[in-house]
């Protein structure tokens, strides 16, 4: 290891560690939140009753157990914290991640206050998460691509910015993600498989690696490859549902990974289709250049006449379907294409869903250092998903609470006379496009050999 690179390392160390006790984004409050009942009343019934409750509510709401699937008036904890009450909606990978968090504060400060201690813990996470990707990333190839691959992540400020500074924990589900894509990669499908589960189980973002799994394993896997992943990935699951599956309370942990895709916002500050769509509603409603805000599904469909959701589905369906048809096009031995698809993938359902948050692109940040040195397009790649994700994050949050502040941004956003998030999110479909382009590959471009260190 050079001088420099140790050098390098120790500063993105550094940034990381100084900014661990910063507050943050709100959602920061809602992680302690959740900690904090975790580890002060355990898992099972964080979520809601248990399954006799959930069942008898179903029954009586639809007449039938499977009322569960489509019941809107499940029980569900209420959680009181500071001055404000939440409910948990985030998979019970996060909770266990939080739950263990919560036991190490507590066992440092038995009182549990809100400090900036207890920001510090909470971010503890997502510092390793990044720890781990950085690793990966430098050994994904040898030498210096190896190196170049690992500082482009541990030094990207749209990474910083992300966490520890706003506070998001998804570098655990990127860490997470990044493993499966390398073992999706290195055709170890069973490992493959069950990092896919175990990530969709800390972050319901991990279904977008699903296409990417599905279609490499039904093109290259043999049945007994099928048979060894399938056990595999119903185990990780059911060890991630232990704590409620032992404690009778699985269906309320199974509700509760449903319930981020029954909310009903417009935009949730994406920077994306409907977030431009929803200032387009303001504009016409007032008759100036109003600030995006965040609408509801409903406000739009009021508007415009038509409900935003199913043409939201089947635009990211028609991109699956379009992402698919593009991998088919590269050969088998061509690595490069499954980080690249998952890519696309994240970036597709960024653009084209609703209900879409400002920190949903961050998985494609972590997978564009993958083809560093082995794709001629990859710096431009990585340039363009972190600046996205950078903007992103910044004009809807700036640099967290008690940093910055609301009106701040605010002003920031319409110094140049518009709204820049606006501007942000038309950008948003033009690297949509490009990145399509890219992936089609330009004509004569060599596919990379099989031992091609591309992932």
């Amino acid at each position: 290891m050079t001088r420099r690179r140790t050098l390098l390392l120790a500063l993105g160390l550094l940034l990381r560690l100084a900014a661990l006790p910063l507050w943050g984004t709100f959602d920061t409050e809602v992680q302690k939140a959740w900690a904090a009942r975790a580890a002060s009343a355990g898992l099972a019934g964080i979520y809601g009753p248990p399954d006799h409750e959930m069942l008898r509510v179903a029954r009586a709401e639809t007449g039938s157990a499977w009322g569960l699937l489509t019941a809107a008036n499940l029980p569900r904890t209420r959680i009181d914290w500071e001055n404000g009450t939440f409910v948990v909606d985030y998979p019970p990978g996060s909770l266990l991640v939080l739950w263990a968090a919560g036991k190490l504060y507590r066992a440092l400060r038995p009182e549990m206050p809100n400090r900036p201690l207890f920001n510090a813990v909470i971010n503890l996470a997502p510092l390793l998460g990044s720890l781990a990707i950085a690793v990966m990333l430098g050994r994904s190839a040898p030498d210096d691509d190896g190196r170049r691959r690992g500082l482009a992540f541990w030094l990207n400020p749209a990474v910083l910015l992300a966490a520890p500074v706003l506070g998001y924990p998804d570098p655990v589900f990127g860490a997470l993600a990044l493993a499966a894509v390398l073992a999706l990669a290195r055709k170890r499908y069973a490992a493959a498989a069950a990092l896919v589960v175990a990530t969709g189980l800390v972050k319901p973002q991990g279904a977008l690696l699903l296409p990417a799994l599905l279609f490499v394993m039904a093109r290259e896997a043999r049945p007994r490859d099928w048979l060894r992943a399938t056990p595999g990935a119903f185990g990780v699951a059911a060890l991630v549902l232990l704590p409620w599956w032992s404690a009778g309370h699985l269906l309320s942990a199974l509700d509760g990974c449903r319930r981020t895709a029954t909310q009903s916002a417009l935009s949730a500050q994406g920077l994306n289709l409907w977030w431009a769509a929803g200032w387009a509603m303001d504009r016409t409603q007032e008759g100036r250049r109003p600030l995006a805000r965040i609408h509801s599904a409903e406000e739009f469909r009021e508007w415009a006449g038509f409900d935003p959701r199913p043409v939201a589905r089947a635009a990211v369906l028609g991109a699956t379907a379009g992402i698919l048809l593009l991998m088919r096009r590269w050969p088998a031995a061509d690595r490069r294409i499954i980080p690249l698809s998952v890519i696309l993938q994240v970036h597709a359902y960024a653009f084209f869903a609703t209900s879409v948050h400002e920190n949903h692109t961050f998985l494609a940040v972590v997978l564009a250092p993958l083809l560093l040195g082995a794709w001629p397009r990859a710096r431009a790649l990585v340039a363009a998903a972190s600046g996205f994700l950078f903007l992103n994050l910044f004009l809807v949050a700036g640099l967290g609470r008690r940093i910055t502040s609301l009106r701040f941004v605010e002003q920031l956003r319409l110094a140049p006379g518009f709204d820049l998030t606006i501007l942000v999110a038309v950008l948003h479909g033009a690297l949509l496009v490009a990145l399509f382009a890219w992936a089609a590959r330009p004509r004569g471009e060599a596919a990379a050999p099989a031992t091609a260190p591309a992932v």
